[in-house]
């Protein structure tokens, strides 16, 4: 069966960073004088990519509010060399993108639009606005409500293996795209396909490969 659908992680595929709380967030909120501890930080960020608060919550709850703002912030964002070019990719060939991102909606939207990634994905689920994160299997119910997608013929490409488990629980077909974060996120016994650039992805797509991990 030919996918019709591609579902991509956003940090670590198709932006460098996979683990983007040591790797962006907490870099800039270090030079606007933020003293708090990481352990701190990470749930502040867990609470404002599940929607319990908003990005200005965040910024003054780490006591940065007078200085960062979510457009600096997004420059300090890295795209994955090549990422645009699979999207065009899949989407000249009949395949649309969607993404499902553990995000804040607000930077979600600037980064889409900084890197010119809009036209190319068919929809986007941001954890922020579903009020669920990968791997809790309420993120992988929301892009199965997609109109006309089964999970049977569509690949998901992440980073983490923790969140290809639970898609491929969810059905989906599992692809790994390894990052700085793939080695913290394990899990035994488990062997996704793997493609480790973007070059490379777009082929394995766009063939349509389905076989199983």
């Amino acid at each position: 069966m030919q996918p019709n659908f591609a579902v991509f992680d956003a940090m670590g595929v198709l932006y460098r960073h996979g683990n983007v709380v040591r790797g962006v967030l907490i870099p800039y909120l270090r030079d606007h004088g933020c003293t708090s501890p990481e352990a701190e930080i990470r749930a502040t960020y867990r609470r404002c990519t599940l929607g319990e608060i908003s990005t200005g919550e965040l910024w003054a709850t780490l006591g940065v509010a007078a200085t960062a703002s979510d457009a600096d912030y997004c420059t300090r964002h890295e795209l994955t060399p090549g990422a645009p070019q699979v999207l065009r990719d899949l989407h000249a060939s009949g395949i649309t993108p969607l993404v499902l991102t553990n995000d804040a909606a607000p930077w979600s939207e600037l980064l889409r639009h900084r890197f010119d990634l809009a036209a190319h994905v068919g929809a986007w689920f941001v954890s922020s606005a579903i009020g669920a994160r990968k791997p809790d299997p309420a993120a992988y119910d929301a892009i199965l409500a997609h109109p006309g997608l089964d999970p049977a013929a569509t690949h998901f490409i992440d980073d983490r293996p923790t969140n290809l488990r639970a898609a491929q629980a969810a059905g989906f077909r599992p692809v790994l795209f390894p990052s700085e974060d793939t080695d913290a996120n394990l899990e035994p016994g488990f062997h996704p396909n793997t493609v480790n650039t973007m070059p490379a992805l777009s082929t394995y797509l766009r063939r349509g490969r389905l076989s199983s991990p």
